[in-house]
C-alpha cells in the first residue's frame, strides 16, 4: 500500500515536471514563431500547449482520484487523452501526414470512442507518433543530424508512454504501467525539447 502511494506521488511529480518542460517548449516555439514567422514554430506551439494541457489534466485527474471524485478523475483523463492526441497530431503534421486515405480507421475509432474514449485517443496518438518516427528515421538516414536523432529519441519516448498507457486501460492495476509510461514521456519531452531549443537559437 505504501509502495503504491509513493508511486502515485512520484507520478504526480513527473507530471508537474513534464508540464513545466512542455510549457517552456511552448514559450520557445511561440517566441520562435514571433521572430521568424516560420510555420514549423507555429505547429510546435500548438503541439506543446496541447501537451501541457494534457499533463495539467493528468495531474488534476490524480488529485481528483485521491479526493475520491472518481467521475471528475475519469473525465479529466478522457480530456487529457484528447489533448495528448492533438499535441501529437501537430507534431506529426510537420511530416505532412496523410490521414485522409485511411477511411477504415474512422469507423473503428468511432466505435472505440463509444466504448472507451481514452483508448480511441491513445490509438490515434500512436498512429501519429509512429508515422512521425518513421519520417524522422528516413530524414536521419539522409542527413545524419544529431537534432533529428534527438527528435527520434523523443518521439520513441512518447510512443512507449502511449503504448503503456494504452495497455494499462486493459489491466486491473494500471498504476505501475502508468508510472513507467510517464517516465518515458518525461524522457521524450526532454529529448524533444533540446533540438527545438538548438533550432530556435540557430534562427534567431
Amino acid at each position: 500500500m505504501v509502495f503504491l502511494e509513493v508511486l502515485g506521488l512520484a507520478r504526480m511529480v513527473l507530471e508537474v515536471t513534464a508540464l513545466v518542460i512542455t510549457f517552456l517548449a511552448f514559450l520557445i516555439s511561440y517566441k520562435g514563431y514571433s521572430v521568424t514567422k516560420r510555420p514549423v514554430f507555429a505547429r510546435l506551439s500548438f503541439a506543446f500547449i496541447f501537451l501541457s494541457a494534457n499533463f495539467m489534466l493528468q495531474f488534476f485527474s490524480d488529485i481528483f482520484n485521491i479526493l475520491e471524485f472518481f467521475s471528475l478523475s475519469y473525465y479529466s483523463s478522457v480530456i487529457s487523452s484528447f489533448f495528448e492526441m492533438l499535441g501529437f497530431f501537430f507534431i506529426a503534421v510537420s511530416h505532412m501526414i496523410k490521414v485522409s486515405q485511411e477511411h477504415k480507421i474512422y469507423s473503428l475509432l468511432l466505435a472505440l470512442v463509444i466504448i472507451n474514449p481514452v483508448v480511441a485517443f491513445k490509438t490515434l496518438s500512436l498512429y501519429f507518433i509512429f508515422y512521425a518516427i518513421l519520417e524522422s528515421l528516413l530524414s536521419y538516414s539522409k542527413v545524419r543530424s544529431k537534432n533529428i536523432l534527438l527528435t527520434v529519441l523523443g518521439l520513441t519516448g512518447f510512443a512507449l508512454n502511449t503504448l503503456l498507457t494504452w495497455i494499462s486501460e486493459f489491466t486491473f492495476y494500471p498504476i505501475i504501467l502508468n508510472f513507467f509510461a510517464l517516465v518515458f514521456q518525461t524522457f521524450g519531452v526532454i529529448a524533444f525539447f533540446v533540438p527545438i531549443w538548438i533550432y530556435y537559437r540557430s534562427v534567431r
